[in-house]
């Protein structure tokens, strides 16, 4: 609905900034990576903006870059993510730690952002790895797409596998692998799978 809005900074918070346009004040919710970015109250600003919409509430998001932008959506887009814990994830740690943190696996540091527990963290790994920071067009396929290699069915396994490494239990991914394998294509991605289990767990 909207892209950015461009005007003078009239206020700003640790978790909140107010553009002022065309003698509109637009309130917008706001990350610490963004506040840290902003110039003094009256001063020229531009902010690229998220517009969340739900039965019950409706709500402006901010960020400096698009690129914050679209970390944020792609952290809403995972399991059991909502806005406020996003932007508790970019609150706590720069973009590009972030986005380092979820491709090395780095689930330790990640728990320590207020917020997020073991799955959370697991979810953000396991969903995110090699995608975070890059556009939907541009995110890489994920193996099981058109030109991977048949790996005979093994996908289940292996999700066992990852699943186990991430630190659940047997008999609880044993129960969600049960209960995705009714719903789901046996030789569909490992991701997939993954993704599935970790939301009936």
């Amino acid at each position: 609905m909207f892209d950015y809005v461009k005007g003078i900074l009239a206020e700003k918070t640790v978790a909140v900034a107010v553009v002022e346009t065309a003698g509109v004040g637009y309130e917008l919710a706001i990350p610490l990576s963004t506040f840290e970015a902003l110039g003094v109250e009256g001063s020229p600003v531009k902010l690229f903006t998220h517009h969340y919409v739900r039965e019950d509430a409706e709500k402006l998001f901010g960020f400096s870059s698009k690129a914050e932008r679209e970390i944020f959506r792609q952290l809403i887009a995972v399991s059991n993510i909502g806005p406020k814990t996003a932007m508790n994830v970019l609150s706590g740690m720069s973009p590009q730690d972030l986005v380092s943190c979820v491709n090395g696996g780095d689930a330790t540091r990640l728990r320590r952002i207020p917020g997020v527990g073991d799955k959370t963290a697991s979810r953000l790994i396991v969903e995110l790895k090699g995608k975070l920071g890059v556009s939907s067009a541009e995110a890489p396929k994920t193996p099981g797409q058109a030109g991977s290699v048949d790996k005979g069915g093994n996908e289940r396994a292996q999700a066992y596998d990852a699943m186990i490494s991430l630190g659940y239990g047997e008999k609880q991914v044993q129960a969600a692998l049960s209960r995705v394998e009714t719903v789901i294509d046996r030789r569909a991605p490992v991701e997939e799978w993954i993704k599935k289990a970790l939301q009936v767990i």
